[in-house]
């Protein structure tokens, strides 16, 4: 899969890559990822 950068996607994939980030961002993230490959893939 390609890696996005900048934009809500590419920010969503941040978080998710980060090991700091709290479950509820990861959650929102990783929605935000699976919504945007259902879209736009």
């Amino acid at each position: 899969m390609a890696v996005h950068h900048g934009g809500k996607v590419g920010k969503a994939g941040k978080t998710l890559a980060s090991k700091t980030t709290s479950k509820s961002a990861k959650s929102k993230a990783g929605k935000t990822l699976a919504d945007h490959k259902a879209a736009k893939h």
